[in-house]
């Protein structure tokens, strides 16, 4: 077993183990192997389903904000300035997203 960082990642069998009477002298012994799974890499749709999150995270709160922005601003006649300030506010919620999305990626490994 190997020790990272407070947890441990098994790569070997591991034993259930029995103890018995310590009295009698009979030690612990081990009684079947339990082989552990070990962790997978990931395969090619995973990162293909991590790059999609990334992209629909990223896109659609910049756009949604200047989309709707713009129907704002022709409503209220303040051209740029709602669809400025909703497109900054999604460029924001963009970060926030993507940098969950790392610090999820990063915990798994």
């Amino acid at each position: 077993m190997v020790e990272k960082h407070g947890e441990i990642e098994d790569d070997e069998e591991q034993y259930d183990v029995i103890l018995e009477d310590v009295e009698t002298g009979i030690r612990p012994r081990a009684i079947k192997s339990v082989l552990t799974k070990k962790k997978s890499r990931g395969s090619g749709w995973q990162y293909a389903s991590l790059a999609g999150e990334i992209g629909f995270d990223i896109a659609l709160p910049m756009v949604l904000g200047a989309v709707v922005g713009n129907k704002l601003d022709l409503e209220w006649g303040t051209r740029p300035k709602a669809a400025l300030v909703l497109f900054l506010v999604g460029v924001v919620i963009s970060c926030t997203s993507l940098m969950r999305i790392v610090r999820d990626v990063l915990n798994k490994r």
